[in-house]
């Protein structure tokens, strides 16, 4: 849903200052839902600014797990040597360093390669500051995109670390900076583990899906060699380079062709880790415009006004100041509705004596969503957006609500072959508030509102993101 913080500190902060012990029933039944509600702000705020990309490939947990056992022969390759690719069972393997997938495997799919060489040019983000020492970690290439990680050492620039000097790590794809990638103090990179990121999940790039997953790590003392194994049997060998003492294995992949584990090879046999993900797509506002210009709509909308009988199961089960239904139709066959009722809060400690709680049915299937205090309770007009969270998702629609701008009558959604869908809104306190929903497989283009000052089309941007986890 769409919510700002308050002056109070948002959801989290009505939640957290709260001494929910010396409340029961009601109040304890509020609390859970406010607890729900502000797992879903951390999801889609994740989403939203941080990409829910697991982690910065800095200053993680060690990565011994001790002996495995041998399911293969060790790999001789030197740290220094080009990456071995390996294609499908019954493909020809290929040593030429840097090739291209496409040269060395009979399926269309891409695979990364790796130079002999690495570059002699470090690239790093806009304004390094004063750079002591320099290099570069990695490089390499995937689906036609180059993409690099360098160092840089740099003065602390703070009294209060406890070093003269950081090091630093960005990283760049096809020539141009993408984003940092974590750093410490000291002239040291402490990698290790292995965690996967997004270029520019710092929000330092330009906006857009980029062509690849960027994954760094440290190998297990003693590991010869590491490999990438995909389903079908195609390895690539990732080399493992030495930058200030620390030995690293960096690597790509396309998100539409990911690597099923990773394999770290040493004389004790084959340790291997698979490589999962989850999916998240997002449409949202990144026009950062406080009030949109208003339009002259080309012709009326058709709007229609959400009718049923609101599906309230929430507990407890109160006299509610106020309830209602904020949206409903059907959508891909699937019938839904997003109910709503406002009771009292429970705690003198919450931002208002009130608290705004909703719940969404989908195909008859019901999800409690939580509750808040914090008024007006669909946020500021013009901020909606919508998170679909793929496989952990409990509907298979994306469902959510907000508030329009004073005046706003109806809301709706514009889709790419100019079909809209258009809903009275609910006046909830005076606030007008109204819950829209879509097929994930046919996002909206537009965030439409109607009213007195004519219409406003707020573009939202659609992003898919994914988790990637190294599962040991």
């Amino acid at each position: 849903m769409s919510e700002e913080p308050m002056d109070g500190g948002g959801i989290a902060a009505a939640v957290d200052k709260t001494d929910w012990t010396q409340y029961v029933g009601q109040a304890a039944s509020v609390k859970r839902r406010g607890e729900r509600r502000r797992r879903r702000l951390q999801a889609s705020t994740a989403l939203g600014t941080t990409v829910a990309v697991v982690g910065v490939a800095v200053a993680v947990s060690g990565l011994d797990r001790g002996s495995v056992t041998r399911q293969g022969a060790a790999s001789t390759q030197s740290s220094s040597a080009p990456a071995v690719f390996t294609g499908p069972p019954g493909g020809t393997a290929s040593t030429t360093p840097g090739a291209s997938s496409s040269q060395t495997s009979s399926t269309s799919a891409s695979y990364p390669s790796f130079p002999a060489q690495l570059p002699t040019k470090p690239i790093f983000i806009a304004d390094p500051g004063k750079v002591l020492q320099s290099g570069v970690i990695a490089a390499g290439a995937v689906s036609g995109h180059q993409w690099q990680l360098s160092y840089r050492v740099i003065p602390s620039g703070s009294a209060a670390n406890s070093q003269p000097e950081v090091t630093q790590v960005d990283l760049s794809v096809d020539g141009k900076p993408a984003s940092g990638a974590g750093g410490g103090e000291g002239v040291a990179i402490q990698a290790s583990g292995y965690l996967a990121y997004e270029p520019g999940q710092g929000g330092q790039a330009a906006a857009g899906t980029f062509p690849m997953v960027v994954a760094t790590g440290t190998p297990t003392p003693g590991v010869t060699s590491v490999d990438l194994r995909w389903k079908n049997g195609t390895v690539v060998q990732v080399p493992i380079r030495t930058a200030l003492g620390t030995r690293i294995a960096a690597f790509a992949w396309d998100p539409a062709n990911p690597p099923d584990t990773l394999e770290q090879v040493s004389p004790n046999g084959v340790s291997k880790i698979t490589i999962t993900h989850n999916g998240s797509s997002s449409w949202m506002n990144t026009t950062f415009q406080q009030t949109p210009k208003a339009i002259v709509p080309k012709s009326a909308p058709t709007v229609t006004t959400p009718s049923g009988t609101p599906n309230l199961s929430q507990t407890p089960q109160v006299t509610p100041h106020d309830s209602g239904l904020l949206g409903a139709g059907t959508v891909a066959g699937h019938q839904w509705q997003v109910a709503y009722e406002i009771i009292p809060s429970g705690s003198a400690a919450n931002a208002s004596d009130e608290a705004f709680c909703t719940d969404t049915t989908v195909d008859g299937k019901t999800r409690q969503d939580g509750c808040s205090s914090n008024k007006p309770f669909g946020g500021i007009g013009g901020g909606m957006s919508f998170t679909d969270s793929g496989g952990s998702g409990d509907f298979p629609l994306v469902a959510d609500f907000g508030t329009g701008y004073p005046g706003t009558t109806a809301m709706g959604l514009e889709f790419a072959d100019g079909t809209q869908t258009v809903t009275a809104v609910h006046n909830v306190e005076g606030a007008p508030m109204a819950a829209l929903a879509f097929d994930p497989a046919n996002g909206p283009t537009y965030l439409l509102e109607f009213g007195s000052y004519g219409e406003y089309r707020i573009p939202l941007s659609h992003s898919t993101h994914f988790e990637w986890r190294f599962n040991w």
